[in-house]
This record gives C-alpha cells, sequence and structure tokens, in this order.
C-alpha cells in the first residue's frame, strides 16, 4: 500500500529529527534504561496507530469497482434524462 509505505518513510524522517534533537535532553534524564530510538519508536508506533485507526480503510479493487459503477450509474442517468427530455419534445409536438 503506497499510503503506509509514504506514512513510514515520513515516521522514519521525524524519528531521526527527534532523536537528533531530543537525545542530549533525554540522555540526561532517568528514563529506566530506554533509548532515545526506543522512546521516540514507541511515542511514534502510537501516533501510527492512533491514526491509521481513524481511517475507513477499503481494498483498492474494492474502491475502483465503486468508482466504475457510479460512474456507470451516472452515464445511464444522462441518458435517461436526454430520453425524457425528448420524449417531452415530441409529446409537445
Amino acid at each position: 500500500m503506497e499510503s503506509s509505505q509514504s506514512l513510514k518513510i515520513l515516521l522514519d524522517m521525524l524519528r531521526e529529527e527527534l532523536t537528533d534533537k531530543l537525545g542530549p535532553t533525554l540522555g540526561r534524564s532517568s528514563n529506566s534504561g530506554a533509548t532515545v530510538d526506543e522512546i521516540v519508536s514507541n511515542a511514534l508506533e502510537a501516533l501510527r496507530a492512533n491514526l491509521l485507526d481513524k481511517f475507513e480503510l477499503v481494498v483498492k479493487a474494492d474502491y475502483e469497482a465503486q468508482a466504475a459503477l457510479v460512474a456507470n450509474m451516472r452515464a445511464q442517468l444522462l441518458d435517461l434524462e436526454q430520453r425524457l427530455a425528448a420524449l417531452e419534445q415530441q409529446q409537445a409536438n
């Protein structure tokens, strides 16, 4: 899934940036032996899980099938509207 890969890349970049910025600060505090990378990784994993839980994901093939169905229904509706207009025109004459 492309968006999942993009999210992973973004989170990896964020992890590196946070590690660089927070490393000296977290290194001085007592953090129960956890490394900066572990702390950042755990926080980012929780953030990722929270973000993905908010989305209703569907299989791409299912989405494309529904999109094709909607396009077909719109075409049918347009055809019916044109036929109705022609019948109304005939009846008016």
